[in-house]
């Protein structure tokens, strides 16, 4: 629990991208922990538009933001820290030619420092993702948008 009491707020977009049974996630090396590409929502953006920049930000190409899947509240703590994270998360594609699709390993992204790799979707509920809500939900990716509370 942070000391001072108070929670940051954050705002964050993030895109589930599948192909050939497998996830794109970014990995931390550092704490070997993945989440899903995306980021903040910068004020005056929309949700896909955020997620659109940050994807060719950190991708170094575009991709087709899809449908809304997930909107979720995630209240965790990291260290003495605590956070409120409200994130929505969508559906991408990357384009056929994408040079992303089919690599192995952990690879850079266009973004100095961030690293990517694919998981295979069948093996997600075992994997270190975050938040943990995602890792059932990517192999079930919902019909309609789901609201998820997770503490």
């Amino acid at each position: 629990m942070a000391s001072d009491g108070e929670t940051t707020f954050m705002y964050r977009v993030g895109g589930i991208a599948v192909h050939d049974g497998h996830l794109l996630v970014e990995h931390n090396v550092i704490y070997d922990y993945c989440f899903v590409p995306g980021g903040r929502v910068e004020y005056g953006e929309s949700a896909a538009e955020a997620l659109a920049r940050e994807l060719y930000e950190e991708l170094g190409e575009g991709v087709d933001v899809g449908r809304l899947v997930l909107v979720t509240d995630n209240f965790f703590e990291h260290g003495d820290e605590r956070f409120q994270e409200v994130a929505l998360y969508f559906l991408v594609a990357l384009a056929p030619g994408s040079k992303i699709l089919g690599r192995d390993g952990v690879f850079e992204g266009a973004e100095p420092g961030t690293k990517f790799r694919w998981i295979r979707v069948d093996e997600a509920e075992q994997a270190v993702l975050f938040p943990e809500l995602l890792r059932a939900r990517v192999r079930a990716i919902p019909q309609t948008p789901e609201y998820i509370v997770e503490r």
